[in-house]
């Protein structure tokens, strides 16, 4: 253990640029090799969420939404048939887009039973995600651009989300499904901007993240602690840091730890099993880099070693100019007051039950809040397996229904 950090601090001091290169052809760019530059998206089909749903017989409508950081986020809306019971709008995880809520296809995915059970179906993808339209100012290949984790998802993304969809389809509620990390932006931003809490009709939150300790490699996150205080964070950072050489050395650990949260890299990844003309993913990306901020990871490695649902921690003297305080401080969950329901299973490594009964503790008294604990489902379980049909989806179809008014 102890030959091993020093083997990482080594390798995190010696740093590098990574010395090759690789031709991103879609953004006809060259960059160094290092964590947020390896965006190759030429098997990226960017309406992919169009193409499922019209293969499995469904029409939708493909829309832009800015955000007021000027990121161009598309969002996609099933064509209804007749008058709507109201509004749903799902949210995909961590490296990840909308198309995953068709992985079941047809008569098991419940996007498409709320839609046969006439709901107002929506589908968001986050700054990170393949399916959106980038950013109006910045390179979809630069440092800035990827300088986001969950919060801003949350603050920016899901706030821009809610109040487009709310105002398209006229209504003052509507109902989110949330998959992972859609978890841990949904309650950032309902804990930093409370009157959201009012827009929400209900949550649907599948293993969300926010108490992240108990998993069984959470080790790896403490271990890199120590290293991480003697360099505090910065957008440029990534050039030398952890992702790229760590992982080079504790691969195994980085696909347990991280790569539970995603299917990318996955031989049944979403994409290598549903789209038409894409191949599977070779073995050696159970850590590829594709579509995710290190920031995103960072923050999630913080959470896991501090064992608190707080902000990023930017180091001492920027934490004191943006938090007025040394240490970042712990989200507000005592101010999130919508309807809240917790998906979660027990076999679930990346988002321990422990964690997520903990989460329930800290939301507020007056939050209904309802827990619901599945046996034998670990993380992907929520949206890859068919067993989901009859348990997780069909309390959600009854809390939505139970949630919903007549507007």
């Amino acid at each position: 253990m102890i030959a091993s950090a020093l083997l990482l601090l080594v390798v995190l001091l010696g740093g590098g640029d990574g010395g090759a290169s690789q031709t991103a052809e879609a953004y006809q760019v060259r960059k160094d090799i290092s964590f947020n530059w390896i965006r190759d998206s030429r098997d990226v089909i960017r309406n992919q969420t169009a193409v499922l749903l019209r293969r499995d017989g469904y029409d939708a409508e493909r829309l832009q939404v800015r955000t007021d950081d000027g990121y161009l986020l598309t969002v996609y809306r099933m064509l209804p048939r007749k008058s709507r019971l109201g509004v749903v709008l799902f949210h995909h995880g961590i490296r990840q887009s909308s198309d995953m809520w068709m992985f079941l296809g047809p008569k098991r995915s419940l996007a498409y039973q709320l839609y046969e059970a006439g709901y107002d179906v929506w589908f968001s993808n986050s700054r990170a995600s393949p399916e959106s339209d980038g950013h109006e100012r910045l390179d979809r290949d630069s440092d800035h651009y990827w300088d986001f984790s969950f919060h801003e998802i949350g603050i920016e993304d899901l706030s821009a989300l809610i109040d487009y969809v709310l105002a398209a389809t006229d209504r003052k509620t509507l109902h989110f499904v949330g998959y992972s990390e859609a978890g841990s932006a949904l309650l950032a931003l309902l804990s930093e901007l409370p009157g959201y809490n009012e827009k929400l009709a209900s949550a649907e939150l599948m293993a969300p993240p926010a108490f992240m300790q108990y998993g069984q490699f959470a080790w790896i996150a403490r271990m890199v602690q120590p290293i991480r205080a003697l360099f505090p964070w910065s957008v440029y950072y990534t050039r030398d840091a952890l992702p790229t050489q760590i992982c080079t050395l504790f691969r195994n650990e980085c696909c347990l730890l991280f790569g539970q949260m995603s299917d990318r890299g996955m031989v049944n990844g979403t994409r290598a099993e549903r789209s038409p003309g894409t191949t599977a993913p070779s073995n050696t990306g159970c850590f590829d880099l594709e579509d995710i901020s290190l920031k995103q990871l960072e923050h999630y490695r913080q959470i896991i070693a501090s064992g608190r649902f707080q902000q990023f921690d930017y180091g001492y003297a920027v934490n004191l100019h943006r938090y007025q305080q040394k240490s970042p401080p712990d989200y507000c969950l005592w101010d999130v007051t919508a309807p809240v329901a917790l998906h979660y299973g027990n076999k679930d490594k990346t988002v321990d039950w422990r964690g997520v009964e903990l989460l329930a503790r800290k939301l507020p008294k007056v939050t209904e809040l309802q827990k619901l604990l599945y046996k034998g489902f670990n993380h992907r379980d929520f949206y890859r397996n068919a067993k989901a049909q009859a348990t997780v989806y069909a309390n959600i179809l009854k809390s939505i229904k139970r949630h919903t008014t007549v507007q």
